[in-house]
């Protein structure tokens, strides 16, 4: 009897399982339909039933959740899948009919194999049977009892249930079950409905009355054991030496118990990867919110710089329009000045000259006719370019508003991706959480034996789904459209330099940069373990020179680099581990030794910086040979370190440019980003054809990229880059001997200004607007 009342308990369990699937089944539906129009809902208000326990009554459980959803039937056969969700057999069968190997579950999208045996492969699932069982007992409290009898066959008031036949009996066939013994078997399974409200009625309760589970094999044997190799299938003693022989057979007890540690390791696991689960639709909202934000701005500002563009052409148009309207009225005005003459000389003279004049006359006339001719040429073509202009920028702009509006709907498609991803394993998720839960509340080892694996199972699944990284899912909020010629002024180098000074001295030029004051700084060796920090004004005049002792004596010609940090303070550092700062108007400098710093990571800190930048907050960037950069503030106080990506070892200059550092490293220059310590590659630029290494950087107002290339030929090469510095825009031939180079803010606008080493030459280029 004690293991009669033992399988009872554990048939009600998966009774109790079955009905909280069923309610995340109906749930799920719902769920799939908010998170496909964008909106998350919070955790399902069901979640509070599908905590079932050996307490829960008949009358709570709901006769659509022992419903196929896939027909929206009664369940028939069921079949359960890996995912948990369940099927009529016939309907499964019709869904795996078109698929070879693998299907989709039509609930959660999971993929599953198909058995070898095709759906008879499928484990039928107790759950529900007994689930239909204890339905129809529902059913017959709505009916008022009437029902046909099991014993007699006529359509009577039925007052019991039996357990043992599976069917209602009336008083007399009752009767008959208590009283003859040929039916004894028949009695601890009989439920009286006139004592008993069936509505109230507990698992607990229900579960006492279930018959004991049979063998799969001798179906009237009851089962014992349990087989490892067949699914944890039932099975008596006999079919232990029979036909399950050289399988594995488990205690029930100890079989539930190894499940429910297995289970319960899975379940510790799974529980960390639920807020990152429910993290993930929130991120997707954010995600496409931003991207509409995103969409918004960039047709705004292309909207807003094609008006501006397109009002500046006309506008310029219109200046030249009043200047050749101002010559036309001079040439006119001069033209009837000189006919007065005329007439007045004809006035002279009168008769003798009359024909003279008439004909200097019309040659002036003539003259003055193809003159104004010329200027109203002019003025059409004026007409006719800007025109032009116009029309070109309201291409650009219909060309960019159908590129940004094809990256959105690209970008919408890979979102809704992981949206249904989300969704999904969200479900599957709460379904795998509601049928644990359920099974553990049973407190059945038996049912606890023939479930767990394969809860076990499917969370195993389950986590290495919700581990997935979305690592492009943050980019996707970014069109990824490129800013077309439109959003920028056009400047171009000059085709050759405009002019070259000549400076003189014992010192070479290891630096280059600018001031507010009109003038240049250059910063070099000096000699005799010093170095120099030279302000010069635009015609190569030396305005002061400082010399700086250098901190290690064994460097006789100290290197120094320099980076304007205001209008009239310049950063520097040296050789010797040193940076400083110097004014350009009386010559003062403080400066510190990076070695006597207590800085972390730079015990292997060279005595050798390569290079020095700023950037707008005033921030001073210091590079070397390994791999590193350190930052200070402008009173030299150090504030942090940015570690270079791998592939970036050392610098040999740098420069601040649209939240990026650009570094120019040996043979190829990057774009890193300069938050956090772990810098990561932005962009690669682009490298001129042929053996070029970059050797130095600057930028200019308009946010234009400057590069030069050092190679092994006749002349250096200049480039100049676009504002986002992933389009090489110009290649300029320079001094083979150029080094550095930098951008001074001049009255007509910018210049670029090319320095050779030893030679001490700078050139300059003008930036034209276009």
């Amino acid at each position: 009897m004690a293991t009669f009342l033992f399988v009872v308990t554990a048939v009600l369990g998966i009774v109790v399982a079955v009905l909280c699937s069923a309610i995340a089944i109906f749930s799920l539906y719902i769920y799939r339909q908010h998170s496909r129009y964008g909106h998350i809902p919070g955790p399902p208000r069901w979640r509070l039933r599908i905590m079932a326990s050996s307490s829960t009554q008949l009358g709570d459980i709901e006769e659509r959740f022992s419903k196929c959803t896939f027909c929206l039937k009664t369940l028939k056969e069921p079949k359960a899948l890996p995912c948990l969700h369940r099927y009529c057999r016939e309907c499964l069968k019709r869904i795996i009919s078109e698929s070879r190997d693998s299907f989709n579950c039509p609930l959660c999208d999971k993929e599953c194999d198909v058995p070898p045996e095709g759906v008879d492969g499928f484990k039928t699932d107790s759950f529900i049977k007994s689930v239909l069982e204890f339905c129809q007992l529902e059913d017959t409290y709505k009916n008022d009892n009437v029902r046909r009898c099991h014993g007699c066959k006529e359509v009577k008031n039925v007052i019991c249930y039996c357990f043992k036949c599976r069917d209602f009996l009336c008083q007399q066939c009752y009767q008959f079950h208590l009283d003859n013994d040929m039916v004894e078997e028949h009695r601890p399974h009989l439920l009286d409905l006139q004592t008993v409200d069936v509505r109230s009625l507990t698992l607990k309760r229900l579960t006492s009355l279930i018959e004991d589970p049979r063998c799969a094999v001798l179906v009237k044997r009851p089962a014992e054991m349990c087989c490892g190799i067949c699914g944890n299938t039932p099975i008596c003693v006999a079919c232990v030496f029979g036909d399950h022989k050289s399988h594995v057979a488990h205690e029930v007890r100890k079989l539930a118990k190894s499940e429910r540690e297995k289970m319960k390791a899975m379940m510790l696991t799974l529980d960390t990867c639920k807020d990152k689960l429910y993290e993930l639709p929130k991120r997707v909202a954010k995600v496409r919110e931003a991207l509409e934000e995103n969409v918004k701005e960039q047709l705004e500002k292309a909207r807003s710089t094609h008006k501006k563009k397109s009002e500046r052409v006309l506008e310029k148009a219109k200046i030249e329009k009043r200047i050749l309207g101002k010559q036309r009225d001079e040439i006119i005005s001069r033209n009837k000045e000189g006919c007065k003459q005329i007439r007045y000389a004809m006035e002279r003279e009168m008769r003798e000259l009359k024909q003279k004049y008439d004909k200097i006359l019309q040659e002036k006339e003539q003259s003055c006719g193809r003159e104004v001719e010329q200027v109203d040429m002019q003025t059409g073509i004026v007409d006719d370019k800007s025109s032009a202009n116009v029309e070109q920028y309201d291409r650009e702009l219909q060309g960019y508003k159908e590129e940004v509006k094809a990256s959105k709907v690209d970008k919408e498609v890979r979102i809704l991706e992981v949206a249904d991803y989300a969704t999904h394993t969200i479900n599957r998720y709460e379904n795998l959480m509601a049928t644990a839960q359920t099974v553990q509340a049973s407190h059945d080892e038996s049912t606890e034996a023939q479930c767990l694996p394969g809860i076990t199972a499917a969370g195993k699944v389950l986590i290495e789904d919700a581990r997935k990284e979305f690592s492009d899912l943050e980019s996707l909020s970014e069109t990824g459209v490129k800013e077309s010629g439109m959003f920028i002024e056009q400047v171009r180098i000059s085709g050759s330099h405009e002019s070259v000074v000549d400076l003189e001295g014992e010192w070479n030029v290891k630096d280059i940069t600018s001031s507010g004051d009109d003038h240049i700084i250059v910063t070099g060796s000096a000699g005799g373990g010093k170095s120099h920090i030279t302000v010069i004004d635009r015609e190569g005049g030396v305005v002061r020179q400082d010399h700086i002792e250098g901190v290690e004596e064994s460097w006789s010609w100290p290197s120094r680099h320099c980076h304007s940090l205001s209008q009239h303070i310049t950063a520097t550092v040296c050789q010797s581990s040193q940076i400083g700062l110097c004014d350009n108007l009386n010559g003062g400098y403080v400066s510190k030794n990076i070695k006597d710093m207590d800085i972390k990571d730079i015990k292997d800190w060279p005595s050798w910086p390569a290079c020095v930048t700023t950037d707008p907050l005033n921030n001073i960037y210091v590079g070397g040979y390994i791999g590193k950069v350190l930052v200070f503030d402008d009173q030299l106080n150090y504030l942090r370190i940015i570690k270079l990506p791998k592939s970036i070892f050392s610098t040999r200059d740098m420069a601040v440019h649209d939240n990026h550092l650009i570094v120019c490293y040996n043979n190829d220059s990057y774009a890193v980003s300069m938050q956090g310590e772990e810098a990561k590659v932005v962009y690669k630029f682009t490298k001129p054809d042929g053996g070029w290494g970059p050797h130095s950087v600057c930028t200019d107002s308009n946010q234009y990229i400057y590069m030069l290339w050092s190679g092994s030929g006749e002349f250096e090469l200049l480039t100049q880059y676009s504002q986002d510095g992933r389009q090489l825009l110009t290649t300029r031939k320079v001094d083979k001997h150029a080094k550095y180079i930098t951008v001074i803010g001049t009255r007509e606008g910018d210049e670029l200004l090319v320095a050779t080493e030893y030679s001490r030459k700078i050139y300059t280029f003008g930036l034209l607007d276009e």
